[in-house]
């Protein structure tokens, strides 16, 4: 298969457009506008990529001049690369890529982009999804006893794996001051 490769002709900073999907039998997808118009990266509560994502995000309002949130997609890996104002001399410009690869690169997809618009546009999307009236914790995450299942009887168990089936993460209580004090500023 080709490497399907597209950057911007004019390459300017564009705004970031970031949805998050509500999670749905333990897959949720994020699309990325300007870097996606029908493509969407998909998360499994398999590969649970939320708190790598929060961790990427801290990296990236911390200053750092890289940080990469890697998504294994069952199948499929995603890589969403931010550089900060590590280009060259002349250019100091933020970019983010999306790489995406099954058994050698297929794609990418890059973009001019500001530090901070990354930060917000992704961390508010997500807690966006996460704090949905529509948000339904049975989609994505284990149950709130997981821990605990094993003390239960049979038919306890059964239910209460049947009532969550996925084993990501509690999504609603992921969340991270450092980045909630960076947008603050």
């Amino acid at each position: 298969m080709p490497l399907d490769v597209e950057f911007p002709e004019d390459f300017t900073a564009k705004p970031l457009q970031v949805e998050f999907t509500l999670p749905k039998a333990g897959w949720i997808n994020c699309r990325v506008r300007p870097l996606h118009e029908k493509f969407a990266i998909s998360c499994t509560y398999i590969w649970d990529p939320f708190p790598r994502f929060i961790a990427w995000l801290e990296a990236i309002a911390a200053g750092g001049d890289s940080a990469t949130w890697l998504v294994d997609q069952e199948g499929s890996c995603s890589r969403v690369q931010f550089y900060g104002g590590a280009s060259s001399i002349d250019d100091k410009s933020d970019y983010i890529l999306h790489l995406r690869s099954y058994e050698s690169l297929e794609r990418i997809r890059g973009a001019k982009v500001e530090r901070r618009q990354v930060v917000e546009s992704f961390y508010q999307a997500f807690r966006t999804m996460a704090e949905s009236p529509d948000y339904t914790p049975r989609q994505w995450e284990a149950h709130p006893d997981y821990d605990r299942l094993d003390d239960l009887e049979d038919e306890e168990y059964t239910a209460a794996v049947a009532a969550f089936p996925y084993r990501g993460y509690n999504l609603r209580a992921l969340r991270s001051d450092l980045i909630e004090a960076y947008l603050a500023h």
